[in-house]
């Protein structure tokens, strides 16, 4: 998914559904929570059966290019919840012209990436249910997020790979890896796996596979899912960047969940190791936590 992360992403002007099931005890499966950067809420049909033939339409205001989609299949509030409900197994994609699309989904706890055969000029695309992985408890099927991607390239600069100090392992409510905080998932995100300390000293660094110019570094700090989670979690209150000419810059990150922008004097690099040198630490969780993470030019 590194290329796909860095794809062009093209956000849906309105959403619909055949149906919705009902909400219960706060907890809502309305189709807008397909499009809230949050893999842990889902849409969950309300038809009478498993499922089969419910559907999804995304409008896009106009006629746009897709070229493909990534899909978080299933409810994805945690892996024992992904296992009780029925997860999409066939999904038939049909475009504002008439003309459809088959699409076979692996039963995998992971975002899937679909790639068009050749791009789509379309105003609409509707994903109808034909078939269903069975869920060991409810007989409901669930989709917990979809981005679109056209032709056009991200802004920001592309990363071939990453490493890390140290990645927490994976558990119930998914894995932490680098490669999280390039999603524009809100709730998925790398965090530090070190058990004897709360994050400082700790890294990732993101391999550009060539060199390039960049000067801004655009950070989720945290576990941005909420405010709350951001409070429980361990934050970065400074980095310091290093260059693979052994340049550094030593920056200061704001103890926010919000989106920020970090500019520093520009680097011709072809790796950027990120080192947390001042972590502030939660309430309740001792690990470090970035939930995403992006170089600009």
């Amino acid at each position: 998914m590194i290329a796909t992360a860095h794809a062009g992403v093209v956000k849906p002007a309105s959403w619909t559904a055949s149906s919705s099931a009902p909400g219960s005890e706060g907890v809502s499966y309305d189709i807008a929570n397909v499009a809230d950067a949050r893999q842990s809420s889902p849409w969950v049909e309300g038809d009478e059966g498993s499922g089969l033939g419910s559907w999804i339409m995304a409008d896009f205001g106009g006629e746009k290019t897709i070229t493909g989609f990534t899909v978080w299949a299933g409810v994805w509030y945690t892996l024992e919840y992904w296992n009780r409900y029925n997860r999409p197994k066939l999904l038939v994609v049909e475009f504002s012209d008439g003309t459809t699309q088959e699409v076979t989904l692996t039963d995998e706890f992971k975002p899937q990436t679909i790639t068009f055969a050749s791009p789509k000029k379309t105003t609409s695309i509707k994903m109808k249910v034909k078939g269903v992985y069975t869920g060991n408890t409810f007989n409901d099927t669930g989709l917990s997020e979809v981005v679109f991607h056209d032709a056009v390239p991200a802004p920001h600069v592309a990363v071939k790979s990453y490493k890390t100090s140290s990645t927490f392992p994976a558990d119930g409510d998914g894995n932490y890896e680098p490669l999280n905080t390039a999603d524009g998932i809100l709730d998925s995100m790398w965090c530090e796996g070190n058990t004897t300390g709360d994050g400082t000293s700790e890294w990732f660094e993101m391999d550009l596979g060539s060199s390039q110019s960049v000067a801004r570094l655009v950070l989720r700090n945290g576990n941005a899912y909420s405010f709350p989670y951001f409070m429980k979690s361990n934050r970065a209150t400074a980095a310091l960047l290093t260059f693979s000419d052994g340049t550094t810059e030593t920056v200061a990150v704001k103890d926010s969940v919000s989106e920020q922008t970090i500019s520093f004097p520009p680097h011709a690099t072809s790796k950027v190791r990120i080192t947390f040198t001042t972590v502030k630490k939660g309430s309740e969780f001792n690990d470090l936590c970035i939930s995403e993470a992006y170089l600009l030019p």
